[in-house]
Protein backbone atom coordinates (compact mmCIF):
# COMPACT_ATOMS: atom_id res chain seq x y z
CA UNK A 1 0.00 0.00 0.00
CA UNK A 2 1.33 3.84 -0.93
CA UNK A 3 1.96 5.78 2.04
CA UNK A 4 -0.09 8.67 2.04
CA UNK A 5 3.62 11.27 1.98
CA UNK A 6 3.79 14.03 -0.10
CA UNK A 7 6.86 16.55 -0.69
CA UNK A 8 6.45 20.53 -0.46
CA UNK A 9 9.40 21.98 -2.89
CA UNK A 10 9.63 25.45 -2.14
CA UNK A 11 12.54 28.31 -0.86
CA UNK A 12 10.15 30.13 1.03
CA UNK A 13 10.34 28.40 4.65
CA UNK A 14 6.96 30.47 6.34
CA UNK A 15 4.45 29.29 3.79
CA UNK A 16 6.02 25.67 3.54
CA UNK A 17 5.40 25.43 7.59
CA UNK A 18 2.24 26.31 7.17
CA UNK A 19 1.18 24.36 4.72
CA UNK A 20 2.85 21.31 5.93
CA UNK A 21 1.08 21.53 9.30
CA UNK A 22 -1.84 21.03 7.39
CA UNK A 23 -1.20 18.27 6.10
CA UNK A 24 0.35 16.38 8.80
CA UNK A 25 -3.34 17.50 10.73
CA UNK A 26 -4.68 15.59 8.11
CA UNK A 27 -2.17 12.29 9.26
CA UNK A 28 0.29 12.60 6.14
CA UNK A 29 3.82 12.13 6.07
CA UNK A 30 4.97 15.39 4.79
CA UNK A 31 8.37 16.24 3.36
CA UNK A 32 10.31 19.71 2.43
CA UNK A 33 13.10 21.00 -0.17
CA UNK A 34 14.00 24.14 -0.67
CA UNK A 35 16.06 23.49 -3.94
CA UNK A 36 15.59 21.46 -7.06
CA UNK A 37 18.37 18.93 -6.50
CA UNK A 38 17.51 18.79 -2.94
CA UNK A 39 13.29 17.80 -4.34
CA UNK A 40 15.13 14.89 -6.97
CA UNK A 41 17.28 13.36 -4.13
CA UNK A 42 13.98 13.25 -2.69
CA UNK A 43 11.66 11.57 -5.38
CA UNK A 44 14.39 9.06 -6.52
CA UNK A 45 14.46 7.36 -3.25
CA UNK A 46 11.28 7.95 -1.95
CA UNK A 47 7.17 7.28 -3.54
CA UNK A 48 4.93 9.82 -2.97
CA UNK A 49 1.65 10.49 -3.93
CA UNK A 50 1.65 14.44 -4.34
CA UNK A 51 4.16 17.20 -5.31
CA UNK A 52 3.77 20.50 -4.51
CA UNK A 53 5.89 22.64 -6.24
CA UNK A 54 6.12 26.60 -6.66
CA UNK A 55 7.27 26.84 -10.19
CA UNK A 56 9.22 29.84 -9.13
CA UNK A 57 12.11 28.20 -6.82
CA UNK A 58 14.69 28.37 -10.04
CA UNK A 59 14.90 30.67 -12.72
CA UNK A 60 13.91 28.08 -15.37
CA UNK A 61 11.24 27.97 -17.87
CA UNK A 62 8.16 26.61 -15.51
CA UNK A 63 7.09 23.43 -18.21
CA UNK A 64 10.74 22.24 -18.23
CA UNK A 65 10.64 22.68 -14.54
CA UNK A 66 7.22 19.88 -14.35
CA UNK A 67 8.89 17.93 -17.21
CA UNK A 68 11.80 16.95 -15.21
CA UNK A 69 9.28 15.92 -12.13
CA UNK A 70 7.41 14.03 -14.92
CA UNK A 71 10.73 12.38 -15.94
CA UNK A 72 11.52 11.39 -12.59
CA UNK A 73 7.99 9.31 -11.46
CA UNK A 74 4.78 9.90 -12.54
CA UNK A 75 3.29 11.72 -9.55
CA UNK A 76 0.01 14.34 -9.18
CA UNK A 77 1.90 17.64 -9.01
CA UNK A 78 0.12 20.82 -7.42
CA UNK A 79 1.41 24.11 -8.98
CA UNK A 80 2.11 26.87 -6.77
CA UNK A 81 2.59 29.80 -9.52
CA UNK A 82 2.54 34.05 -9.98
CA UNK A 83 -0.25 35.20 -12.31
CA UNK A 84 -0.18 33.71 -15.55
CA UNK A 85 -1.46 34.15 -18.87
CA UNK A 86 -4.20 31.29 -20.54
CA UNK A 87 -1.39 30.16 -22.65
CA UNK A 88 0.96 29.93 -20.14
CA UNK A 89 -1.42 27.90 -18.03
CA UNK A 90 -2.45 25.78 -21.34
CA UNK A 91 1.41 24.90 -21.33
CA UNK A 92 1.75 23.83 -17.83
CA UNK A 93 -1.17 21.31 -17.76
CA UNK A 94 0.52 19.63 -21.84
CA UNK A 95 3.45 19.59 -19.72
CA UNK A 96 2.12 17.74 -16.94
CA UNK A 97 0.71 19.71 -14.24
CA UNK A 98 -2.72 18.06 -12.46
CA UNK A 99 -3.87 21.38 -10.76
CA UNK A 100 -2.16 25.01 -10.37
CA UNK A 101 -2.76 27.92 -7.46
CA UNK A 102 -2.01 31.29 -7.85
CA UNK A 103 0.35 32.94 -5.20
CA UNK A 104 -0.08 34.13 -2.74
CA UNK A 105 -1.53 30.51 -1.53
CA UNK A 106 -4.14 29.93 1.32
CA UNK A 107 -2.50 27.12 3.81
CA UNK A 108 -5.99 25.53 4.13
CA UNK A 109 -6.63 26.15 0.49
CA UNK A 110 -3.69 24.07 -0.51
CA UNK A 111 -4.28 21.45 2.03
CA UNK A 112 -7.89 20.86 1.20
CA UNK A 113 -6.79 20.77 -2.88
CA UNK A 114 -3.67 18.38 -1.71
CA UNK A 115 -6.11 15.73 -0.05
CA UNK A 116 -8.48 15.43 -2.97
CA UNK A 117 -5.34 15.08 -5.34
CA UNK A 118 -4.17 12.62 -2.91
CA UNK A 119 -7.25 10.89 -2.92
CA UNK A 120 -8.30 10.68 -6.50
CA UNK A 121 -4.04 9.23 -6.81
CA UNK A 122 -4.97 6.11 -4.69
CA UNK A 123 -8.30 5.04 -5.99
CA UNK A 124 -6.52 5.27 -9.47
CA UNK A 125 -3.39 3.13 -8.09
CA UNK A 126 -5.84 0.42 -6.12
CA UNK A 127 -7.86 -0.24 -9.45
CA UNK A 128 -4.76 -0.44 -11.26
CA UNK A 129 -2.89 -2.59 -8.66
CA UNK A 130 -6.58 -4.56 -8.81
CA UNK A 131 -6.07 -4.99 -12.54
CA UNK A 132 -2.42 -5.63 -12.92
CA UNK A 133 -1.42 -9.43 -14.20
CA UNK A 134 0.71 -10.96 -11.43
CA UNK A 135 3.32 -13.28 -13.19
CA UNK A 136 5.44 -15.92 -11.51
CA UNK A 137 7.03 -18.25 -14.10
CA UNK A 138 4.52 -20.29 -16.32
CA UNK A 139 1.46 -18.79 -14.27
CA UNK A 140 -0.23 -15.82 -15.18
CA UNK A 141 -3.08 -14.46 -13.13
CA UNK A 142 -4.97 -11.89 -14.93
CA UNK A 143 -7.61 -10.29 -12.35
CA UNK A 144 -8.53 -8.01 -15.35
CA UNK A 145 -10.15 -10.88 -17.20
CA UNK A 146 -10.21 -13.26 -14.09
CA UNK A 147 -7.85 -15.50 -16.44
CA UNK A 148 -5.67 -17.89 -15.14
CA UNK A 149 -2.98 -18.92 -17.83
CA UNK A 150 0.41 -22.03 -16.83
CA UNK A 151 2.26 -22.30 -19.71
CA UNK A 152 0.01 -20.25 -21.93
CA UNK A 153 -3.18 -22.74 -21.32
CA UNK A 154 -6.07 -21.70 -19.61
CA UNK A 155 -6.74 -23.28 -16.20
CA UNK A 156 -10.69 -23.27 -15.08
CA UNK A 157 -11.30 -21.86 -12.06
CA UNK A 158 -14.60 -21.41 -9.94
CA UNK A 159 -15.21 -17.55 -8.92
CA UNK A 160 -13.94 -18.02 -5.65
CA UNK A 161 -11.07 -20.47 -6.34
CA UNK A 162 -10.04 -17.24 -8.66
CA UNK A 163 -10.29 -15.38 -5.87
CA UNK A 164 -8.45 -17.61 -3.24
CA UNK A 165 -5.75 -17.67 -5.68
CA UNK A 166 -5.34 -14.09 -6.10
CA UNK A 167 -5.53 -13.67 -2.91
CA UNK A 168 -2.83 -15.76 -2.20
CA UNK A 169 -0.73 -14.12 -5.10
CA UNK A 170 -0.67 -10.93 -3.96
CA UNK A 171 1.08 -11.90 -0.73
CA UNK A 172 3.75 -14.91 -1.80
CA UNK A 173 5.63 -16.41 1.12
CA UNK A 174 2.91 -14.81 3.62
CA UNK A 175 0.84 -17.24 5.94
CA UNK A 176 -2.67 -16.63 6.78
CA UNK A 177 -5.00 -18.55 8.94
CA UNK A 178 -8.24 -19.82 7.71
CA UNK A 179 -10.30 -16.64 9.60
CA UNK A 180 -8.09 -14.62 7.99
CA UNK A 181 -8.17 -16.22 4.39
CA UNK A 182 -12.10 -16.27 4.64
CA UNK A 183 -12.17 -12.51 6.05
CA UNK A 184 -9.96 -11.00 3.08
CA UNK A 185 -11.79 -13.57 0.35
CA UNK A 186 -15.45 -13.96 1.53
CA UNK A 187 -15.30 -10.91 2.72
CA UNK A 188 -19.15 -9.76 3.88
CA UNK A 189 -20.56 -12.93 2.31
CA UNK A 190 -21.56 -15.32 4.90
CA UNK A 191 -21.53 -18.81 4.45
CA UNK A 192 -21.89 -21.68 7.20
CA UNK A 193 -18.86 -23.51 8.38
CA UNK A 194 -16.37 -20.53 7.07
CA UNK A 195 -13.42 -22.71 8.34
CA UNK A 196 -14.78 -25.49 6.72
CA UNK A 197 -15.02 -23.52 3.48
CA UNK A 198 -12.03 -22.55 2.92
CA UNK A 199 -10.31 -26.26 3.68
CA UNK A 200 -12.55 -27.41 0.89
CA UNK A 201 -11.90 -24.36 -2.05
CA UNK A 202 -7.88 -24.71 -0.91
CA UNK A 203 -8.02 -28.46 -1.23
CA UNK A 204 -9.62 -28.23 -5.06
CA UNK A 205 -7.39 -25.08 -5.89
CA UNK A 206 -4.13 -27.01 -4.97
CA UNK A 207 -5.70 -30.38 -7.59
CA UNK A 208 -6.06 -27.89 -10.37
CA UNK A 209 -2.46 -25.87 -9.24
CA UNK A 210 -0.71 -29.82 -9.24
CA UNK A 211 0.07 -29.08 -13.09
CA UNK A 212 2.50 -26.87 -11.26
CA UNK A 213 3.76 -29.76 -9.20
CA UNK A 214 3.45 -30.23 -5.24
CA UNK A 215 3.92 -27.35 -2.63
CA UNK A 216 2.45 -24.47 -4.33
CA UNK A 217 -0.09 -23.87 -1.56
CA UNK A 218 1.77 -24.94 1.57
CA UNK A 219 0.20 -26.43 4.89
CA UNK A 220 2.35 -24.78 7.98
CA UNK A 221 0.16 -26.99 10.87
CA UNK A 222 -1.49 -25.14 13.53
CA UNK A 223 -0.86 -22.12 12.05
CA UNK A 224 -2.49 -21.90 7.92
CA UNK A 225 -1.20 -21.71 4.36
CA UNK A 226 0.93 -19.98 2.50
CA UNK A 227 1.61 -19.43 -1.18
CA UNK A 228 5.35 -20.75 -2.82
CA UNK A 229 5.43 -19.24 -6.23
CA UNK A 230 6.32 -21.64 -9.03
CA UNK A 231 9.47 -21.10 -10.54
Amino acid sequence: MIKRRVLIVMDDPETSQSIQARLEHSALEVDCAETLSKALGHVFKMLYCLLIVDLQILHIDNAELVRIFRVAKHTPILALTDTLEVQEKIELFHAGVDVFLEKPVHADICAAQANTLISLYLESHERLEKSSPITFGVLIIAPCYRQVLVNEKPLELTRREFDLLHFFAKHPGQVFSRDQIYDRVWGNYYELGGDETVKVHIKTLRKKLSVLGDGIIENIRGVGYRFIPPK
